[in-house]
């Protein structure tokens, strides 16, 4: 169970969770604290954060993790994804009355999927190779082997391309054949940037053939007159749109379905109930007890119930917020329901946030947070409110593996998304201006300033536990960047 933390964009960090799916357990179990500390300054508290506000600031995605197929195994085999995505346009070509949203489209989605991860890990394998030779060699296999694939993919078109195939069908086709082109032509753009700029010494043959696969992608798409083709003196509008779209459309046979419910409704109406009841009794007594020494119908009875009644409405108040901190504790907030693609139970998914105090933290927690001298005067001197995000997920690992039964699955990611938009509007500017000394005096030069927002991921697998801390540097324009504070 590993964690990656990054930013997605100016206001939203994302953390991605892989859990792995042990064979030898009929379920597993995975829980996940996230500590947010947040400096007094932000004005992030209980009264101005509430527990609907941070579910709107997170979202939240269940995907089965890619199925691992080298670059150089997606095609060849009997058992290699290109023949899986053969076999299912052959059947779809002698059943074609079958529902569009079936084995085909899901085969055309799987692949690429698989064929972007495939590129993205060999694209990033040349980068990091340091040997001249080997790289060179690599770049080789790598423009052999994409378009062979791209080739291959291509082929297809014959089997699936004949008159009782309906338009509808045959567009998924195109949808796969576009979404690998621009894949292509993304990825070995990286692969030019990553080496032009860390001096790897890319060779000008190398150079050209990378270019010439570009321009070769580009061209077929306009042959295919696909509306992805990058215009330099314009918005490229309808290009970025068509990525987002493909990309969410063929990742979306990797996400499984979630049902959210409320955890504990029926409980919280009982503590509620209990919570009137007490005022209720309260607000009685006062009047029986004024009337047995007042009598009834006179003016002290009449100011007691008055008075009786405010206090009922502000012990009922008082108690549902006192039970409702104490719920927190124990509870969870929701609880979802993890599905698959046929609407079966793959996984259960509880969670709650709330606000804790410096006292009730874990000790391994604390330790970790104050590693620092500047980190103990913002802690315990300035001050700082500690955010606690709980999630336990429950998963059935035969079930998910049955998903995809040709191919192996090794892992479910959970991926969280988090926006900080609530926590710049209290910053200052985020230029400052400062003086040094020169030869004449002085003079101004620019500060940044910044906020830090901590946070500790602490996580539990099979009785096994671990943290990571992350110090997310903010200002009121948004994320500038995140840093792992490792352990010293």
């Amino acid at each position: 169970m590993d964690v990656r933390v990054s930013i997605h964009d100016q206001h939203q960090m994302e953390l991605k969770l892989n859990y792995p799916l042990p064979g030898d357990r009929r379920r597993t179990l995975y829980e996940l604290n996230l500590y947010f500390f947040a400096p007094y300054s932000l004005g992030v508290h209980p009264q101005t954060y509430s527990k609907q506000q941070f579910y709107t600031d997170l979202q939240s995605y269940i995907r089965i993790r890619t199925p691992s197929v080298p670059l150089n195994r997606l095609k060849g085999s009997e058992t290699s994804p290109m023949a899986q995505l053969r076999g299912a346009l052959e059947r779809k070509a002698q059943q074609p009355s079958e529902r569009p949203l079936s084995e085909f489209e899901e085969q055309i989605k799987l692949f690429c999927c698989i064929f972007k991860s495939a590129v993205r890990d060999y694209v990033a394998y040349i980068h990091n190779t340091v040997y001249t030779q080997d790289r060179d060699r690599l770049i080789g296999d790598y423009l052999a082997t994409v378009q062979d694939i791209t080739a291959g993919y291509r082929e297809l078109q014959r089997i699936i391309q004949i008159p009782n195939i309906d338009q509808r069908t045959f567009e998924i086709y195109l949808f796969g054949d576009e979404y690998i082109s621009l894949l292509v032509e993304d990825h070995t753009y990286h692969l030019l940037n990553a080496l032009s700029t860390n001096d790897s010494g890319l060779s000008p043959e190398n150079r050209k053939k990378l270019l010439a696969l570009i321009d070769g992608e580009v061209n077929y798409r306009l042959r295919r007159r696909y509306a992805s083709i990058p215009e330099e003196l314009k918005d490229n509008e309808t290009l970025v749109f068509r990525r987002s779209v493909l990309k969410k459309y063929v990742a979306s046979i990797l996400f499984l379905n979630k049902e959210l419910k409320t955890e504990w409704l029926l409980l919280q109406q009982v503590f509620f109930g209990l919570a009137a009841a007490a005022a209720m009794l309260f607000a009685t007594a006062a009047a029986f007890i004024s009337q047995t020494v007042y009598g009834s119908l006179t003016f002290p009875v009449f100011v007691t119930l008055v008075v009786s009644y405010i206090f009922k409405d502000r012990i009922k108040d008082l108690l549902r917020y006192h039970l409702s901190r104490k719920m927190t504790r124990f509870l969870f907030d929701h609880k979802t329901r993890v599905r698959d693609v046929a609407g079966k139970i793959v996984g259960v998914c509880r969670e709650s946030f709330g606000f804790v105090k410096d006292r009730k933290l874990p000790a391994d927690v604390r330790e970790l947070r104050n590693r620092d001298h500047i980190t103990e005067i913002e802690n315990g001197w300035v001050g700082e409110n500690i955010l606690l995000y709980r999630k336990r997920i429950r998963l059935h690992p035969e079930r998910v593996r049955r998903i995809f039964s040709e191919y192996e699955v090794a892992g479910v990611n959970d991926i969280m998304r988090f926006n900080v938009q609530e926590f710049l509007r209290r910053m200052d500017d985020p230029k400052k201006e400062l003086f040094v000394m020169d030869d004449e005096g002085y003079h101004r030069i620019k500060g940044a300033r910044v906020y830090h927002l901590n946070m500790i991921v602490r996580m539990t697998f099979a009785g096994r536990g671990s943290h990571m801390r992350f110090r997310v540097v903010l200002n009121r324009e948004g994320i500038k960047r995140i840093e792992h504070v490792k352990p010293r």
